[in-house]
């Protein structure tokens, strides 16, 4: 694994041959303040010390509207596909990277790929940016990821006092390093050192939670009084899955006026009451019970037996985003995960 180091001074120099073969985004702050992925050249500065966004780089992939086809008098036609080059997402956290992988069983896995996530996918480098200062609503480490883990990037970057330390990850990652060797030195062990002395630290920020044999467990507690009690709670408004880095439902709806139209693939969500209504009005969750039992089933048990891994990366963003509060950390304790 190629480890090399850039100082911050020529960070603008790297980015600048990043823009050379695509569209880059980086962590900035925008009008209000908040750190969000805004296009390079469109900013005056790259955020190093943020915490995660409240969006998660999910709809890079995984766009929130996305249209499929167009009909225009009797004729189907798709949509090409925006000729952009390559996209460079500069700065996204570990657990949104981790986060890909759980799309990519999703997408990407099987005989029936999705080719529209497909190519996003494969025409996007991620360099993902280690965290020094993760938050309370952290939990990484309990499902797997962590503050420096490199799963799911092609290059992961740790920001040390004058340099950032990059660590090639994948084949893609090494090109990308080699692209731009004339700005890179080699890592000295000091600087090795240096960054697994802040992983650790941050490790030892972010208090643990117990997933050990999930599937099996929430299998025994399938009719927990637990689930009817955080169902009086929820407010069914989605915005733990909207935010939420490996959520994917999505509906797909003709939207015709007159002789043209097209069909569209529109996010949705599990808590939502019209999600799994049958045309007979059947509705098999026909309350916020059935609902919130689904969505951490599906990310702690589902996902398990099906993927051989868990649909959550812990970013903490249901926790923190959560209008009244719900925390599915006090969910599976309860239920005895």
């Amino acid at each position: 694994m190629t480890e090399k180091t850039i100082a911050h001074t020529d960070l603008d120099r790297f980015l600048d041959c990043l823009k050379e073969a695509g569209t880059v985004y980086v962590p900035a702050k925008d009008e209000a303040g908040e750190v969000r992925l805004a296009e390079a050249s469109n900013v005056e500065s790259v955020a190093l010390a943020y915490r995660n966004f409240r969006m998660s780089p999910k709809a890079f992939f995984l766009p929130q509207n996305q249209t499929l086809l167009r009909f225009n008098e009797g004729r189907v036609e798709e949509p090409a596909p925006p000729d952009q080059g390559t996209s460079f997402l500069f700065g996204v956290r570990p657990c949104d990277a981790r986060a890909l992988l759980a799309l990519d069983e999703v997408f990407l896995s099987g005989d029936d790929e999705d080719p529209y996530y497909k190519r996003l996918r494969e025409n996007t480098v991620v360099i993902a940016l280690a965290c020094e200062r993760p938050v309370a609503s952290c939990f990484c480490t309990s499902v797997g990821g962590g503050p420096g883990d490199g799963a799911g990037s092609d290059v992961l970057a740790v920001a040390l006092e004058a340099d950032l330390l990059l660590k090639a990850q994948t084949p893609r990652g090494e090109q990308l390093l080699s692209s731009v060797e004339d700005l890179l030195a080699d890592a000295a062990p000091e600087a090795i050192q240096q960054a697994e002395e802040l992983i650790r630290s941050a490790e030892d920020q972010i208090s643990p939670v117990r997933v050990d044999n999930s599937a099996e467990l929430l299998r025994e507690q399938y009719d927990s009084p637990i689930w009817e009690e955080a169902g009086l709670t929820c407010l069914g408004c989605g915005t733990c899955s909207y935010l939420c880095p490996t959520c994917h439902c999505f509906d797909i709806t003709d939207e015709m006026r007159g002789k043209t139209g097209r069909r569209v693939r529109t996010w949705d969500c599990c808590a939502y009451p019209l999600f799994t209504l049958h045309a007979s009005g059947h509705n098999p969750r026909p309350s916020a019970k059935e609902r919130w039992r689904q969505r951490i089933m599906h990310k702690f048990r589902y996902a398990v037996e099906n993927f051989e891994r868990l649909f959550c990366v812990g970013c903490g963003r249901c926790i923190r985003n959560c209008p009244v509060n719900m925390d599915l950390r006090r969910v599976l304790k309860r239920v005895g995960v």
